[in-house]
């Protein structure tokens, strides 16, 4: 333990609030879901937050969604899977001012069995590769792409930062889920990477991986689908804490990464106690 006559070599990493007022941030995948909860928690703490996503119709409603709440939200369009198009975002939030936060939320997870044996006249189906690349090219290169850009911003500003990044409790492998499970490990292997390159530069790197969350997409899948709505209630009655997550659950999370000062390299397990392996 360092006694209180020692000097804090990381002391000069710290954000200062005086200077660095107002606090940016930035949140991919920001027009829905898990990302528009986190944006508009964050705007209720103070930030002066933009959201990115690539339907410009979703990001005006969901600008009129907090305005509504009484937050205000910048919106920006992106595509995360496209070098140009995140490169060109982080030029124009720059405009603005330094960065200090930045959310890698954007992402979408598709189920698939890696085989499917045959039954009747459907012939044995494979995990198709386009759906393999789709998935890792959303949840894992648009991941690497925002991150890559942000830590670029924030060293060229050279104000201390913060990136968080969005995991999943499938990450360590899940049922199904080949290309999701895949791609959350890369995301959990790129904080901690990530944690170690940058600390030099006063820049934390945090994951965050939520359980199964209660979303509208969840709920209008369930209604659709009666199959899936079993399904999903029998796999909420495997998890130890008996029932989802709420998306303010989450976002508070990501806001306590993003404002403790000691925290990088880790991600923190918002899952409700686990998966199962399988239902």
């Amino acid at each position: 333990m360092r006694s209180s006559s020692e000097p804090d070599p990381a002391a000069g990493t710290r954000p200062d609030p005086a200077r660095d007022e107002p606090r940016r941030a930035l949140v991919t995948g920001g027009s829905r879901g898990l990302g528009l909860g986190v944006a508009m928690r964050l705007a209720e703490a103070g930030w002066h937050t933009t959201i990115a996503a690539r339907s410009a119709e979703g990001l005006e409603q969901a600008v009129a969604r907090a305005r509504d709440a009484g937050l205000e939200l910048h919106p920006q369009q992106v595509d995360v899977t496209d070098e140009d198009s995140v490169r060109a975002l982080f030029d124009r939030v720059a405009a603005d001012g330094p960065l200090h936060l930045c959310v890698n939320n954007a992402g979408a997870n598709s189920s698939r069995l890696l085989v499917k044996p045959a039954r009747g006249d459907r012939p044995l189906q494979r995990y198709p590769l386009a759906d393999w690349e789709n998935t890792l090219r959303l949840c894992l290169t648009g991941v690497f792409l925002t991150g890559r850009e942000a830590a670029a911003a924030m060293v060229e500003a050279g104000v201390p930062g913060t990136i968080v990044q969005i995991s999943s409790a499938a990450r360590g492998g899940a049922y199904g889920q080949s290309g999701y499970s895949a791609a959350k490990s890369g995301v959990d292997a790129l904080t901690r990477t990530w944690a170690l390159e940058l600390a030099g530069h006063g820049i934390r790197v945090v994951g965050v991986a939520p359980g199964v969350i209660s979303s509208e997409a969840l709920h209008h899948h369930c209604e659709r689908d009666p199959r899936h709505a079993d399904y999903m209630e029998r796999l909420r009655e495997r998890i130890p804490a008996r029932r989802w997550a709420e998306v303010r659950e989450i976002a508070d999370a990501v806001l306590f990464a993003a404002e403790n000062s000691y925290l990088t390299g880790t991600t923190l397990e918002v899952d409700g106690g686990g998966l199962p392996d399988r239902v």
